[in-house]
């Protein structure tokens, strides 16, 4: 008998952890390989991002379109874990800078499809077995935040104490066992139903409507990626906290964001996912402008505290709320998901470093409280947009 005959509802959450795990100890760790396992200028970190980013944008989209048109999601899944074998074998075997761009950017891009891939698959699987959606979507997230809290301090540790190749020894021991359980688990022919077409002006509605969600999970991840990314800095060099103080910041921080997560399902039923989604913007924005002027620890953990509430209400409730508005287009509207984040992170990062060298790391922040205004802008303007629809198709008295 199969584990996925066993237990249905862990079989998938165990593939994403897995999956998790072997990504997130890599991904992290690369700019540590390429300064000091490579010898490279920091520069050279942006050119392998800037390889990496865009072909992932690519692969969540062509994956999702697959989904989408009723494709086999089995043979999507494989094709990541197998480019990220790909990818960890080159930097183990070659130990070069252009080997690494020319085979482990490209394989790693097409291993980072694993996530949105199983996202669309759980909530398929939800539907299709009659699970609480909301629900096994919070589980989802969950499962990505665990693994992204375990796997790169994981790493860090084992460079440091045996040297940087064991980390793509331990990456490759991860892939195995993903394969292990992928052939005991995964459903293989499992496909989504193709669903009739929709009305065509429905359906322009919802993809216009889908879009503009995208819009504010891009500005939630811009903000998130800019202020969280200089919070280390900041504390240290212009608060002068202890040394101590970022990472037990983003331990109390993950702890949070995980708690939440995990209460999503509760929430959603008292609030809805767009108002769930207005109170993490508003609680993003607080939380930054705060964070700006600390200057004791157990304010910056209270506010830690806080970023962790705000940013797993976002986590759980982003992809729901986007997904709300995908129509026929399940998996397409879970890409553009991950994308929207994927490009908030991937700009974020130069104007952090362009602020931080002409203004502030704190000045960071307060641009994140910005950006998180402006999503919540975004939010008020979907939502009389819909309204307005609304009250155009109401039939006549």
């Amino acid at each position: 008998m199969s584990l996925a005959r066993l237990s249905p509802r862990i079989a998938p959450l165990a593939l994403l952890l897995i999956g998790t795990f072997a990504t997130a100890s890599i991904v992290p760790f690369m700019g540590v390989y390429i300064v000091e396992g490579l010898g490279k200028e920091p520069l050279h970190i942006t050119l392998y991002a800037l390889i990496v980013l865009p072909l992932t944008l690519g692969v969540n989209r062509h994956f999702g379109a697959r989904i989408d048109a009723g494709r086999r999601i089995a043979p999507l899944l494989i094709a990541s874990m197998s480019g990220y074998v790909v990818a960890v074998s080159a930097a183990l075997v070659f130990h070069s800078y252009p080997m690494l761009l020319l085979v482990t950017a490209p394989c790693m891009a097409l291993s980072n499809g694993v996530v949105s891939t199983m996202y669309s698959y759980g909530r398929l699987r939800a539907e299709h077995d009659g699970w609480d959606v909301t629900r096994y979507n919070s589980y989802l997230r969950a499962t990505t935040s665990l693994g992204w809290m375990i796997g790169p301090a994981l790493s860090f540790s084992l460079a440091g104490a045996f040297g940087q190749r064991w980390v793509f020894v331990m990456g490759l021991g991860f892939a195995g066992l993903w394969l292990v359980l992928w052939v005991m688990s995964f459903p293989k022919e499992f496909a989504a139903s193709v669903k009739p077409k929709a009305e065509a002006e429905a359906e322009g509605r919802l993809r216009s409507s889908l879009w503009l969600a995208a819009g504010v999970c891009f500005l939630m991840s811009l903000a998130h990626a800019a202020a969280s990314g200089s919070i280390p800095l900041f504390v240290l060099t212009e608060v002068h906290l202890p040394a101590s103080t970022p990472g037990v910041m983003l331990s109390v921080k993950t702890l949070m964001e995980v708690i939440v997560i995990l209460l999503t399902p509760a929430i959603l039923r008292r609030m809805g996912a767009f108002r769930a989604l207005c109170l993490s913007a508003i609680l993003a924005a607080i939380t930054y402008m705060l964070m700006s002027g600390i200057a004791t620890l157990p304010r910056a953990l209270a506010l830690a505290a806080l970023e962790g509430v705000y940013y797993g209400l976002f986590a759980a409730v982003g992809l729901l709320y986007m997904q709300s508005f995908a129509g026929r287009h399940l998996a397409g509207a879970t890409a553009l998901y991950m994308n929207a984040l994927f490009l908030g992170a991937l700009i974020a990062t130069p104007i952090m470093g362009v602020i931080a060298q002409f203004l502030s790391f704190g000045m960071n922040l307060r641009i994140g409280a910005a950006c998180a205004c402006l999503a919540l802008l975004a939010l008020g303007w979907i939502a009389y947009r819909e309204t307005r629809q609304r009250r155009a198709v109401k039939p006549a008295p």
